[in-house]
């Protein structure tokens, strides 16, 4: 009996950890579209939808998205030129108020944001006891999920030809940053044209 229990838990905690393992990526373009002939790309306004938080309504994240995106558009050969850009790049961000609850009978996984070690959108920073977290009650957690969609558009056409969006647990906003450079990488793994230079 104790041997059946043992093996049920050590499947439930493999099941659950590969149901969070991988990141909320999304990535669709337009496969017509020969993208190693951009060479130059420029921003557009920015779509930042908050709400007042100021925690997320910040120059700061602003930048730090444009930094990220402009050493991913380097390391593809694209440089920045306002004046005559082959490709448009823009941004969107989104924060909603969310509350998951979880079954505590079994061992839950700690929390680690942006779901590079177990989940984007599952487990709130501070949860548990690491790295599980047992008992038999029904947790219910208030977390904050964010959105970064990233747009590039034909500059001439002005057709949107690449969209890669990324989803999770933003509630701790010291890790931002850190969070912010490997979402847009992760991201950007997707996009037709593979790093030039390292």
């Amino acid at each position: 009996m104790k041997t059946g229990i043992t093996h049920a838990l050590t499947v439930g905690i493999t099941a659950l950890s590969l149901s969070v393992a991988v990141a909320q990526v999304s990535t669709d373009y337009d496969k017509s579209v020969n993208f190693n002939t951009f060479k130059t790309y420029a921003w557009t306004t920015p779509d930042i939808q908050v709400g007042n938080d100021p925690v997320y309504k910040s120059g700061l994240i602003t930048k730090n998205i444009e930094n990220a995106l402009n050493r991913e558009m380097d390391v593809r050969g694209l440089t920045m030129n306002a004046e005559k850009p082959d490709l448009l790049v823009s941004f969107h961000t989104y924060t909603e108020k969310k509350t998951a609850s979880y079954p505590t009978y079994a061992p839950v996984p700690m929390y680690y944001p942006f779901g590079f070690r177990t989940g984007w959108r599952y487990y709130p920073y501070g949860f548990g006891n690491w790295p599980y977290a047992w008992n038999n009650n029904i947790q219910h957690v208030n977390y904050t999920e964010g959105t970064l969609i990233v747009d590039i558009a034909d500059a001439q056409t002005k057709q949107l030809i690449w969209r890669g969006s990324i989803e999770g647990n933003v509630s701790d906003p010291k890790r931002l940053e850190k969070e912010v450079d490997k979402g847009i990488h992760k991201i950007m793994k997707d996009y037709p044209v593979k790093p030039l230079k390292s």
